[in-house]
């Protein structure tokens, strides 16, 4: 038997006995510590970094390649790549720390129609005689007809009817009795509407009979430590034996923790809350199912399944009610999910004469434009630069990032809790390329000037920020202090950008294609999703990420998503909605379009007429 070896984690000091060949980064999830990757573990990110205070490892090709010689000599290496095979002491850096990000809980909300698939009555029954022996269950019947129940309900409706002398409450789904109660509980029908994504949670609670909401929760999505993205997640599953049911498990584990948090809040009963309604992506609502999403990874990327499904809330694990129900909504394709039917329902875009363009802004830019007559969408590995991965100092929009970037005399920052800067979020990102964009510091190929070029073509401070590094140019945001380290928009970080945006703007102009239409004809633009509500509208126009139409076309529309959620918990008639929505949207599948990379090399330029107000 292999003797552990152990490992202690600085500042914490916090110590672990792990075995020989364990990761850096997997002794630290034991020890508590979560250290961002972006990339699951993968090698490629670069963003675990850590420092080997006592104890000796010899970077391997990856860390050399990923982390400047400079650093390796002070001891730097990924966490991914140490392995433990002698007693170590290391350091992990804030900047390698997994904080919280913003959660936008919010959404767009208007009229809610209140016909709830869960209904309850309350009922006095008569006993019955010698002379009228009437069955248990036909004694309800006569009160109420056209129901089924299920045998697991008739096992306990006996004890039940007698424990309450016959005066209860029958609870309804979809014309199932579901669960009967002692007493008149029929004011007290509650449910949660979650928004799963692949890096935030959200859950709302809902009083089911007024249609109002009542508590908020959110949370890290617990699975991002198996990777940012839903392809790290998917090959997560592929290459563990027990990676599925894990994976399920952190998240369902996770949503009832929220569960009982929205129950104190309101100071009610989880037995109370009798239905979930789950959006998500389509990566994210197979895990929660605990179906496997391996035909998500390869061509033709397809799901298990597409229409909604209802399922007892107990099977899926999710501690509310145990006669309770769970309704996942409908997906339209792989990579377009439930959460994309959310925000069409949300905004009514399904509605109506008026074009609309709707753009759920992330690693896979998710895409819808239409109106009644015909509604199309697809989905742009866009990647994951907007959520700051792949950019030398990018990060989460989290405490210590950058978040905005004004350029005048000189350069400007906000920074997220107004804390030291350790690095740039994708909304940050965008308002520095616009910035240099807008002062000609970034031509509109997207290569960086030298400081030679713009000589006497900008302000002195600006041109002292313009250094070469690694052969290229780059530009210095915040220099270097004693609270903070010096942040950098390096050539190769606007080289991702324009990747990102050029694969968002390509799926656009292909959609515009296919309904024989230009940016002009488009009525609203609509940004869903926390990043979409976050950036500045002017500068995703400026650096061709959106079409080029007048600000007041442009709207934000917050966690649609979540909006759309908490509509189908309350209405029967708009569950039955999102299946039509998911049915007659048609799906565009990019890679097979041959007009796709000339769309696509064509908006990776900046298009400067963007700049206008």
């Amino acid at each position: 038997m292999e003797k552990s070896i152990k490992v202690t984690f600085q500042p914490e000091g916090l110590s672990v006995y792990v075995m020989p060949g364990t990761t850096a980064l997997e002794a630290a999830g034991e020890a508590g510590i979560i250290i961002d990757s972006t990339c699951g573990g993968g090698g490629t990110c670069g963003k675990c970094r850590i420092v080997a205070v006592e104890g000796q490892t010899d970077p391997n090709a990856v860390e050399r390649k990923l982390i400047e010689k400079r650093d390796i000599q002070k001891g730097v290496r990924l966490a991914c790549q140490t392995k433990i095979i002698a007693p170590f002491v290391l350091h992990v850096p804030q900047s390698s720390r997994f904080s919280a990000q913003r959660i936008l809980v919010s959404g767009v909300e208007g009229d809610r129609e209140i016909k709830p698939s869960i209904w309850k009555t309350y009922v006095e029954l008569p006993r019955s005689t010698l002379a009228a022996p009437i069955a248990d269950l036909e004694l309800i019947r006569k009160k109420m007809e056209g129901f089924h129940v299920d045998i697991y309900l008739m096992r306990r409706l006996s004890a039940l009817l007698r424990e309450s002398d016959f005066k209860i409450t029958c609870v309804f789904s979809n014309g199932e009795l579901i669960s009967v109660e002692k007493g008149d509980t029929s004011k007290q029908i509650y449910g949660v509407a979650f928004d799963i994504g692949t890096t935030t949670l959200v859950g709302t609670l809902l009083d089911l009979s007024t249609g109002k909401d009542i508590a908020v929760s959110s949370r890290m999505n617990p699975q991002v430590i198996y990777g940012d993205d839903v392809i790290s997640r998917i090959n997560y599953v592929i290459n563990n034996e027990k990676g599925l049911q894990e994976l399920h498990d952190r998240l369902v584990e996770t949503m009832n923790e929220m569960i009982g948090e929205l129950a104190q809040a309101a100071n009610i009963k989880r037995e109370n809350i009798y239905k979930i309604t789950v959006a998500g992506n389509s990566t994210m609502q197979h895990l929660f199912l605990n179906i496997t999403p391996e035909s998500l990874g390869s061509i033709p990327f397809v799901p298990v399944l597409k229409e909604g499904l209802e399922v007892k809330a107990k099977r899926m694990g999710i501690e509310i009610n145990p006669d309770g129900m769970a309704f996942v909504l409908p997906n339209i394709a792989g990579f377009v999910g439930g959460d994309t039917v959310a925000v069409m329902l949300a905004t009514q875009l399904y509605k109506g004469k008026k074009l609309m363009l709707a753009i759920d802004i992330g690693t896979n830019g998710e895409i819808v434009l239409g109106n009644e007559d015909r509604l199309i969408s697809a989905s742009t590995a866009a990647g994951p630069a907007f959520e700051g991965a792949r950019i030398g100092q990018g990060m989460r929009a989290s405490t210590g990032a950058i978040e905005k970037v004004v350029i005048s005399d000189d350069v400007s920052v906000n920074v997220i809790d107004n804390a030291p800067p350790i690095g740039i979020c994708g909304t940050g990102l965008i308002d520095a390329v616009a910035e240099m964009l807008k002062y000609g510091i970034i031509d509109e190929s997207g290569r960086i000037l030298s400081k030679s070029s713009l000589n006497g073509r900008v302000p002195a401070e600006i041109l002292k920020r313009i250094v070469e590094r690694d052969g290229s140019n780059n530009f210095i945001l915040v220099e270097e202090s004693e609270s903070c380290p010096p942040i950098f928009i390096t050539q190769r970080d606007v080289r991702e950008l324009q990747l990102a945006k050029g694969a968002i703007y390509a799926g656009i102009k292909i959609l515009e294609s296919e309904l024989g239409i230009g940016d002009d004809d488009i009525d609203e633009v609509l940004l869903a999703g926390a990043f979409g509500n976050f950036i500045r509208r002017e500068n995703a126009r400026a650096i061709g990420l959106i079409p080029d139409l007048p600000l007041e076309k442009i709207k934000f529309i917050g966690n649609a998503a979540s909006s759309g959620a908490k509509l189908v918990l309350l209405s029967e008639n708009l569950r039955l909605k999102v299946e039509e929505i998911s049915k007659n949207t048609e799906y565009i599948e990019l890679s097979n379009r041959i007009d796709f990379q000339d769309e696509f090399a064509s908006a990776m330029f900046f298009n400067k007429s963007g700049l206008k107000s």
